[in-house]
């Protein structure tokens, strides 16, 4: 109830802004929220709280009239979806994998939880498309920007818990992040690669590697991304995958199997790092 109670007045803050003059400057805001409402399965009972979760910052720079905070952006919402889905995830996590000890389960909530994967879940659902954008940011290439797709996903999540309640925001994330809790053992292992040797590379040389986009193959129906990753200027592995995400995965558990096949140790490491 106290929960309840407090998401009203959340709710009743938000339907005190002055919407209507992001209706007036960016007419496809309605559109935008209908677009949200597909995405999510649901029928916003405040269409001012959907279109605050579709608002990017970008969207009110240029306008003066809006610096007296009639309107919003998403950033708060944001704040509130992060707290949302960590908690959704810890949760589930703990209920779907009764046997995972606490730090397999902080893992896990990394790897699900954590920018990228929020980001690739936000891409595949088309939430960069909904985003109320300035001019700016949009031309170039604002909704395809992995932090910009993350925050997306937490601040669409938050207008759902606020809006629906948390049994319907609860079903979503269920429905949008199922196959990760499924495929935990696979979740961690790409996970744990990419952070093992990032944490391999900081104690040694005090940075991390990096991973870069060094060519695509197009075909009419697929991307396909070749990922490389670096120590400084020197390439050290590369492959390929259908998105950067994917990609870079497979370039990070390369790089780390060099270093468990002893390959690639602490002296050559450094000898790299230093060339």
């Amino acid at each position: 109830m106290i929960l309840n109670a407090n998401l009203a007045e959340l709710k009743g803050r938000l339907e005190e802004l002055d919407c209507e003059q992001i209706y007036s400057m960016y007419p496809g805001s309605e559109r935008k929220i209908a677009a949200l409402e597909a995405i999510q399965g649901y029928n916003y009972q405040s269409k001012k709280v959907a279109l605050v979760s579709l608002i990017h910052r970008s969207a009110l720079v240029y306008w003066p009239g809006l610096a007296d905070n009639s309107v919003q952006s998403n950033e708060r919402l944001e704040f509130l979806g992060d707290a949302i889905i960590g908690l959704f995830v810890a949760v589930e996590s703990m209920n779907v994998h009764p046997k995972l000890d606490e730090g397999a389960l902080t893992r896990l909530r990394s790897a699900i939880a954590g920018t990228e994967n929020l980001s690739a879940k936000s891409a595949a659902l088309g939430l960069g498309r909904c985003l109320v954008l300035g001019k700016g940011e949009s031309l170039s290439g604002g909704h395809r920007r992995t932090n910009l797709l993350a925050d997306a996903f937490e601040a669409a999540t938050a207008a759902l818990f606020i809006d629906a309640g948390e049994d319907r925001a609860w079903n979503w994330l269920r429905g949008v992040f199922g196959a990760d809790f499924l495929t935990a053992e696979l979740t961690l292992a790409d996970f744990d690669a990419k952070t093992r040797f990032q944490q391999w590379t900081q104690s040694i040389i005090g940075v991390p590697p990096t991973y870069r986009v060094v060519g695509t193959n197009s075909t009419p129906e697929t991307t396909e991304f070749i990922m490389a990753g670096f120590i400084g200027d020197v390439e050290l592995a590369r492959s390929r995958g259908r998105n950067k995400r994917e990609a870079s995965k497979q370039v990070a558990a390369l790089m780390q199997a060099m270093v468990d096949s002893g390959n690639l140790t602490e002296n050559r490491l450094k000898e790299i790092y230093g060339a």
